[in-house]
């Protein structure tokens, strides 16, 4: 059974570093795991309504790279 995971590596103020790999390439998930790789958990990312924003946030949470979303005002500054 062919099976994929998503791996990222996730350092702030950087763009995220996302892999999607096979589970049968053994050496390379090792690499990557071993090069800072974590699991990505993914968020289904919402629809905005006029006036709103979505901002994305991404944390390391348990050894896995969780993104979250939020919607905000657009004008609102970031934080609020």
């Amino acid at each position: 059974m062919n099976r994929t995971i998503l791996l990222a590596k996730y350092t702030p103020g950087e763009p995220l570093d996302l892999r999607c790999v096979d589970t049968r390439a053994g050496a390379y998930l090792t690499e990557l795991r071993e090069s800072g790789f974590l699991d990505f958990v993914a968020s289904e990312q919402p629809t905005s309504e006029p006036g709103k924003v979505v901002v994305e946030s991404l944390e390391i949470i348990g050894g896995k790279v969780v993104q979250s979303w939020e919607i905000r005002d657009e004008h609102a500054p970031a934080g609020e």
